[in-house]
């Protein structure tokens, strides 16, 4: 796989791909072992952002409190709403380990009211909405018959 200079997508042959904007975070082994053996919290969605991919959730037991919560660490098939009551586990968010952040995040209940949308539904929802945005436009010189004239065009 080989990547253009300055270009945001990935050619593989004849085909070009979009780079996952919200990889899963890398954790070592011995972080993974610790949260999975660390106890289970319930919570609310406090409010959760799916274009920039996090929220925070409402501990049960500390209703004064807001977690973070980054879009890689939901484990269901739904993206999550506000009045979602949810399952977590703790963990010091890196790099300077000084606040809590939610990971392992399962919904146990959706929110009343609420339409709620699958992951793969929110991604076809994002494609045929498509927006041109800054970080994904590119500038690229036109050809003129005079050399002395540059046209500019976006594409993405």
């Amino acid at each position: 796989m080989s990547q253009s200079s300055g270009s945001q997508l990935h050619h593989d042959g004849d085909h070009a791909t979009v780079p996952n904007f919200f990889p899963k975070r890398e954790r070592t082994l011995s972080q993974c072992e610790r949260v999975l053996q660390s106890p289970s919290y319930q919570g609310k969605i406090h409010e959760f952002c799916r274009e920039k991919g996090y929220g925070y959730v409402q501990p049960k037991d500390n209703q004064s409190e807001l977690i973070f919560v980054h879009v890689s660490d939901i484990d269901d098939d739904y993206v999550p709403t506000k009045g979602d009551i949810v399952t977590f586990k703790k963990m010091l968010m890196p790099p300077k380990n000084e606040k809590t952040m939610a990971v392992h995040i399962k919904l146990l209940r959706l929110a009343d009211g609420v339409k709620h949308e699958s992951w793969e539904e929110a991604v076809e929802h994002d494609l045929e909405h498509r927006r041109v945005s800054r970080s994904n436009s590119h500038t690229l010189p036109q050809e003129s018959t005079n050399d002395s004239e540059h046209i500019v065009t976006h594409i993405d």
